[in-house]
């Protein structure tokens, strides 16, 4: 009776694994509008558009997938493909399926452990006291050009836990070079507070460059980036204000050094609980000795003013105009003497896009649109 009672036991344990399911949920967002852009070209054109990544909230289409494993453990996922809402193509030239995500971990109330392609730790501590919170992403430096450590990062081990006001997260990005564990990887930890209407922040990247630039030697290749990033944001009533900073060195090991300072002050109010508006200024400053390219300074300025109006919990309107003043070495596109861009696009962060379209000095856009997130 007692081998029966225990088989009974076992196949009944069995039998309610083999019950437990993986729920799945689908999400996204459609990003849909035109944008105007003066200065467009070396000529001074202007441009019209509409294919565009998401000019408001970037494209998007998710599934994310959790089970519950039992005693508080669960196991899950996520895939992340952006698009483009004028083509319908993939949001990269690539051609990479799941570019905004793809990874899997273990969660509990010890934290959560995933890995794959993620969004950076300096990234997420950021969004903490982004005045846009991270929308006109294309436009606005905070999720681009402030953040040297990069918007995503493939092959990551990140770790994130939350303990009441505090979050804490670590991550290591492997570099997969023979012989170094090291070389090409990327190592970061962020802290962020979060209590009523203070939220406060602040992260420290590594990372290890592989690549050279066009004009240098492979003896003279970029050697350790740092980047640190803090800032915080207050909510008060329907205003909030936000102010942040981040700066990123990159050495060489040939000679000299590059170092970019991002520093921004912005703020939103609710007119209506429709209606919001949102005004914001970023001011990014360059500056180093370059070999092959000599020392330079630059300076941008950007001034950021949007408005949205919800039409359901799920789709709203929007609008923005944005000005952009480009000074001395961040006023060109080309590797040149007294041009900075080319050291943080070999060396940095490939995605900063911190020069003057074309070399001219100041540019214009004004975005509208409507958005659906489901």
């Amino acid at each position: 009776m007692k081998k029966s009672l225990l088989a009974l036991a076992v196949i009944g344990t069995f039998a309610g694994a083999a019950q437990a399911q993986t729920s799945v949920t689908m999400y996204g967002s459609f990003d849909g509008g035109v944008r105007y852009q003066s200065n467009a070209d070396q000529s001074g054109h202007s441009k019209l558009s509409m294919g565009s990544n998401g000019t408001y909230n970037s494209n998007r289409l998710g599934f994310k997938g959790i089970e519950d494993l039992g005693g508080g453990l669960n196991a899950h996922f996520t895939l992340e493909s952006g698009f483009n809402s004028g083509t319908g193509a993939l949001n990269n030239s690539a051609n990479q399926l799941f570019e905004r995500s793809a990874f899997v971990g273990l969660g509990g109330q010890w934290g959560a452990l995933d890995l794959g392609r993620q969004f950076t730790v300096a990234y997420k501590t950021v969004g903490a006291y982004d005045p846009f919170n991270f929308k006109y992403a294309g436009i606005a430096p905070t999720s681009q050009a402030s953040i040297a450590a990069g918007t995503r990062v493939n092959n990551d081990i990140q770790y994130t836990g939350t303990f009441g006001p505090v979050t804490a997260r670590a991550e290591w990005a492997l570099g997969e070079q023979a012989g170094s564990a090291r070389s090409g990887s990327q190592q970061a930890l962020g802290v962020t507070y979060a209590n009523g209407p203070i939220s406060v922040g602040g992260a420290y990247t590594l990372r290890k460059p592989l690549i050279a630039p066009a004009t240098q030697t492979s003896a003279a290749q970029y050697d350790n980036n740092r980047d640190w990033t803090v800032g915080g944001a207050y909510t008060f009533g329907p205003a909030r204000i936000a102010l942040g900073y981040a700066k990123e060195n990159q050495s060489l090991l040939g000679a000299g050094d590059v170092t970019q300072k991002n520093w921004w002050v912005g703020g939103s109010y609710d007119i209506t609980p429709a209606m919001g508006l949102t005004a914001a200024y970023y001011d990014t400053r360059a500056s180093g000795q370059i070999n092959g390219l000599g020392g330079a300074s630059g300076k941008r300025q950007l001034l950021m003013v949007g408005a949205t109006y919800q039409l359901s919990k799920r789709t709203n309107f929007y609008a923005d105009i944005d000005y952009a003043r480009y000074q001395d070495g961040l006023r060109g596109t080309q590797p040149s003497t007294g041009n900075l861009n080319s050291a943080f696009v070999y060396g940095g962060s490939a995605q900063m896009p911190i020069a003057s379209p074309a070399g001219q000095g100041n540019q214009t856009g004004v975005s509208v649109g409507i958005n659906h997130v489901f």
